[in-house]
C-alpha cells in the first residue's frame, strides 16, 4: 500500500520511506485525461436531479456519446474508466464504438460516482427552486452564484439543506475525485511517454473538480457529451480544455446551449 497527501495546489507528496518510489515514478509519464459528462438520460430530459439514481441513456444521449466518439476516433486510449452507474458504462460503450484504435476493456471505479443528492434525488427542477428558497433563503442563493467556484458553493447547499444523509460537501467531493484520477495515474506508472485516459463521469464531479483547479465551469454545469481535457504530471494537474465538443487549443468553449 501507498499514501500520499493531497495539498491545496494538487501536488502531491510521499508518505514514509516505504513509498518513496511514489512520486519518482509517476514523475516518468505525463498522463492526458479526456474527461466526460455522459449522455443524456431519461430524468436528464425530465429535469429532475439524478445524483446517485440510474436512468438510462435517451436516444439522444446515445447519439451524442457516438459523436463524441466519432470526433475521438483518432485518439488511442490506454484506459478507460467509467463510475459504477449505468449512464457512464453506456456512454463509454458508445464512445469507444467509434473508435478506430485499439479498444481497452471499460473498467468502473466508485470514486467517480456522481454526488448523492439524499433525499433530493429525482425531484423535478421547478421544484426545487421553491424548496430551496424556503430552507436556505434568497441570500444565500444569490451568494452562492456569485462565486467563483459557484458549483462547490451550490453543491454546499445540498449538504446543508439534507443533514439526514451523508451528502458530501464540495471539499470532500473534490478531494475523492482528486484521489481518484492519481490511483488511476498511478495504475499506469510503469508507462513511459504520454498515456490518454478516458474518464466517464458526472456533471456535478467533474465541475467541482474542474473548478477545484481554477477552471471557468459554465454556469449550468458542464454538458452531456462534452470533453474537458486535464495533464496530470510530475504530480500536477493542468486544465489544457473545457466543455468542448471538439478539442481544440482553448482553454473553454462558449457554453452555447
Amino acid at each position: 500500500m501507498f499514501g500520499i497527501i493531497v495539498l491545496s495546489d494538487h501536488r502531491y507528496v510521499k508518505l514514509g520511506k516505504e513509498n518513496s518510489w511514489f512520486v519518482k515514478e509517476v514523475e516518468r509519464m505525463i498522463v492526458h485525461f479526456y474527461l466526460v459528462r455522459h449522455g443524456q438520460t431519461e430524468l436528464n430530459r425530465r429535469r429532475r436531479l439524478q445524483g446517485i439514481t440510474d436512468s438510462p441513456l435517451t436516444k439522444k444521449g446515445i447519439a451524442m456519446a457516438k459523436k463524441l466518439g466519432d470526433d475521438l476516433h483518432n485518439v488511442e486510449f490506454t484506459a478507460i474508466y467509467t463510475s459504477d452507474l449505468k449512464r457512464t458504462q453506456k456512454t463509454a460503450q458508445y464512445i469507444l464504438e467509434q473508435n478506430n484504435k485499439k479498444k481497452p476493456p471499460i473498467k468502473t471505479a466508485p470514486g467517480l460516482r456522481e454526488l448523492n443528492f439524499g433525499n433530493y434525488e429525482e425531484m423535478k427542477n421547478r421544484k426545487l427552486v421553491p424548496t430551496v428558497l424556503r430552507k436556505i433563503g434568497l441570500r444565500k442563493i444569490i451568494a452562492a452564484f456569485r462565486q467563483q467556484q459557484h458549483v462547490a458553493a451550490v453543491t454546499n447547499l445540498f449538504k446543508i439543506m439534507d443533514t439526514a444523509t451523508q451528502i458530501e460537501n464540495a471539499q470532500q467531493l473534490n478531494q475523492r475525485m482528486t484521489r481518484t484520477l492519481t490511483e488511476i495515474a498511478y495504475e499506469y506508472k510503469d508507462k513511459q511517454g504520454e498515456v490518454n485516459i478516458l474518464i466517464v463521469a458526472h456533471a456535478i464531479v467533474l465541475s467541482v473538480f474542474i473548478e477545484g483547479l481554477k477552471g471557468d465551469v459554465p454556469m449550468l454545469l458542464l454538458k452531456n457529451a462534452r470533453v474537458s481535457k486535464v495533464d496530470f504530471q510530475d504530480g500536477v494537474f493542468n486544465i489544457i480544455s473545457i466543455n468542448q465538443k471538439k478539442l481544440n487549443n482553448d482553454r473553454s468553449e462558449k457554453n452555447e446551449e
